[in-house]
Formats: structure tokens, C-alpha cells, sequence
């Protein structure tokens, strides 16, 4: 997700512009708003970022897991199918825009018309899940910036064993979350399992090994900096 969004190499997609769009004003908001106000501004964007992924992406997974509301909802919509010679020019954008987005980063094994729905609906949740994880991110970074401060009379050990404990457990994040995609993929990184299931074996090695749900838990320690 970070490499297809900051990899200049890599195509973008409209999520994608839409996504760096959000993310720039972010920053653009920190640098134009006074001091006093950027705490309690990134407090409540990131309030609002995480309740999007604790409480809305909650909240679809478990409408799709009981009732498969998305992709019934999918299927009434007819998003995913071809329009016919009759239909109307807001049809023929949309689903052009929507066919566009999702082959954008695909495989020449990848065929629009003629995967599942269950498939194409679980693409379109990932660019959801894409937007609210990068806002999350980056709202809680600007809101640990802007409350930071150098306490006074620090010694220079102390003042040097923050940083590097600080450094240490934001690449020690980075590590985490590569390796816990690497085992898992995007299907189980994407929740994929709720909407269609494959017949594969995992193999919980690397950060596994060491914690049982590492994106949950150690996954976080990047957001451990902001105490330090």
C-alpha cells in the first residue's frame, strides 16, 4: 500500500490520487494553522480516522460476513456489469471509471468482466481500506508532532537515548508490518476471507513466531514513539 502510493514508479490509480490528495492537505493544514490549534485539529481528524477503522470497517466486515451485504449490494447495483447500448452516460462513466480503478494494478490474468463479483467487490473494499489506513497513520503522526515538545533541563544521554529508543521502535514497525504482509498476503491483509475463500496453507514464520497477532499488537510500536 505505502510503495504503490509513494513509488513514483508505480501506476495511480484514482483511489490513489485521492488518497495522496487527503494526505497532502493534511500536511498542508499543519503548516498553515497556529500552534494552539493543530493539537485538537489532528486529535479530532485521527479520532474520526480511527473510529472509520475500528467502527467502519468493523462494521462492513460483519455485515458482510452475516448477511454479504457489500456484495449483494454489488449484485443490485449491477456496478460490475457491462452497460448496455441503452444506458445512461452516468452508467457508461461509472463503470469505466470503476473497471479503470480496479485493472490499474492488476496482473494480464486479471479480467474485469469475467472474475467473481465476490473478487471485484473485495478489490473496491481494499481502496476503502487503503484511504482510512493512511489517514489513520498520518493524522496520528502530525497529531504526535504537534504535541511535542523538548523538556527542559534533559541531559544529553537521556535527550539521546529518546531518539534512538524512538528510531528503534519505528523501524522495529516497519519490520513488523513487511513481514506479517509477506506472510499473509494481501488475502488475509485485506480481509479477503470474507468474501470468498481459497484453499491455502499459511505458514506462520518470521514475526509470527514470535507473537501470535503482531499487527494488533507490536504492529503499533511506530505509535509508541509519541510517548518517547
Amino acid at each position: 500500500m505505502v510503495t504503490a502510493l509513494l513509488d513514483p514508479r508505480k501506476p495511480k490509480s484514482i483511489a490513489d490520487i485521492l488518497t495522496l490528495t487527503i494526505l497532502t492537505f493534511y500536511v498542508a493544514l499543519y503548516l498553515i494553522l497556529p500552534s494552539n490549534f493543530r493539537k485538537w485539529t489532528f486529535l479530532g481528524i485521527y479520532a474520526i480516522s480511527r473510529l472509520s477503522y475500528n467502527g467502519g470497517l468493523g462494521y462492513l466486515l460483519y455485515q458482510q460476513s452475516f448477511h454479504r451485504r457489500l456484495t449483494k449490494w454489488a449484485a443490485k447495483t449491477r456496478i460490475f456489469n457491462r452497460p448496455g447500448p441503452n444506458a445512461s452516460v452516468l452508467r457508461r462513466t461509472t463503470y469505466g471509471i470503476i473497471k479503470r480503478e480496479l485493472s490499474a494494478k492488476m496482473g494480464s490474468d486479471y479480467t474485469f468482466e469475467t472474475v467473481p463479483l465476490e473478487y471485484n467487490t473485495w478489490l473496491l473494499f481494499r481502496r476503502v481500506v487503503d484511504l482510512i489506513l493512511m489517514s489513520d497513520f498520518t493524522s496520528y503522526i502530525l497529531f504526535a508532532v504537534a504535541c511535542a515538545s523538548i523538556p527542559e533541563n534533559q541531559t544529553m544521554a537521556l535527550h539521546v537515548g529518546r531518539w534512538a529508543a524512538g528510531i528503534f521502535l519505528f523501524l522495529f514497525n516497519l519490520w513488523v508490518k513487511l513481514d506479517a504482509h509477506r506472510v499473509v498476503k494481501d488475502y488475509a491483509w485485506y480481509w479477503g476471507d470474507f468474501f470468498f475463500l481459497e484453499d491455502l496453507e499459511l505458514c506462520f514464520d518470521g514475526i509470527f513466531e514470535l507473537v501470535p497477532h503482531p499487527m494488533y499488537s507490536v504492529g503499533y510500536a511506530g505509535y509508541y514513539v509519541s510517548i518517547l
